[in-house]
């Protein structure tokens, strides 16, 4: 038998599926999805080695070990509950606003957040957009994820992740050999893009990007322009053409086969994301919590 705890998320889980004996309620209160609470108990079970719920005709029942285990654990998080009251846990704040770019939002954090909000239940998060190209303002929110801010006065700002841009596109968009595009009918097919060459200094365009690979013709290229990169990726997960983007926000869609990549050549940005606060919030325990959590995500942006 392992020697180490359970993660501390899929105990949680567990505890509220057993409290209702059902996935959707047990989700609601918490304030997840329902994928993310069935996700988080199978995790328990294979830990563990056991099934600890069976299917019934009104939800859930307990599998004999379930409810043995399930009482046992139910209380000891009822304990540390009351030691945590007793201690009144002071320097915990009671809510968290995030404020972030759109595609950000939408591409990186908001598929992944479930589990940092899974590590602070007791603190209301919600989370804000802003354009492109928008210093960080403390009334924008507690925190602010912004892209090419390394350095802004009067603000503690701390490194997320340093980007790369790739191509990608619909697997069913282009014949492909040996699961790469053949570039030379790259020049047929058309080229999405957004704001970023235009509005951030030195963010290279889809000419530079064909000059890092090598390929010195940019006549007679077709461009779709979009606003914000998030729509770019979602318009070469629907077929309209090959997307220029960040790797950080196409993992996802490359993981899960919305996308594939088309060139193992990817180009370093020089810049990348950061997290702003104002200094006084730089021990702050769900801040710097957020931080860290997104390094960690960030670590594990690999493409095959």
């Amino acid at each position: 038998m392992k020697d180490q705890l359970p993660p501390l998320n899929a105990l949680r889980a567990f505890e509220m599926a057993g409290k209702h004996l059902n996935i959707a309620r047990a989700a609601q209160e918490l304030g997840v999805s329902s994928g993310a609470i069935s996700q988080q108990v199978h995790s328990l079970e294979k830990w563990i080695g056991c099934r600890l719920f069976k299917r019934s005709n009104r939800g859930l029942d307990f599998t004999d070990p379930g409810k043995a285990y399930f009482d046992e654990v139910s209380e000891a998080l009822s304990d540390i509950r009351n030691a945590t009251r007793r201690v009144g846990r002071p320097d915990v704040r009671k809510g968290l606003v995030i404020s972030v770019t759109a595609s950000f939002a939408m591409k990186f954090l908001l598929p992944r957040f479930t589990e940092f909000r899974l590590m602070w239940p007791d603190v209301d998060i919600s989370i804000t957009t802003v354009e492109l190209v928008n210093e960080y303002h403390s009334d924008d929110g507690d925190v602010g994820i912004r892209y090419g801010l390394a350095k802004q006065a009067g603000m503690w700002c701390k490194e997320i992740l340093r980007d790369e841009l790739m191509l990608v596109t619909s697997p069913a968009l282009v014949k492909q050999k040996d699961g790469k595009l053949v570039m030379d009918k790259l020049d047929t097919l058309p080229l999405l893009i957004d704001q970023h060459p235009k509005v951030i200094k030195d963010y290279p365009s889809w000419e530079d990007y064909l000059h890092h690979l090598g390929l010195n013709w940019t006549h007679d290229l077709k461009f779709r322009e979009f606003s914000q990169q998030w729509m770019v990726i979602e318009a070469a997960i629907n077929g309209e053409g090959i997307a220029l983007a960040k790797q950080s926000l196409v993992q996802r869609d490359l993981d899960e086969g919305r996308l594939v990549s088309l060139s193992e050549e990817k180009l370093v940005l020089e810049s990348g994301y950061y997290l702003l606060t104002l200094p006084e919030n730089a021990s702050d325990p769900v801040i710097h919590g957020l931080w860290k959590w997104l390094q960690e995500k960030a670590s594990e942006l690999t493409v095959s």
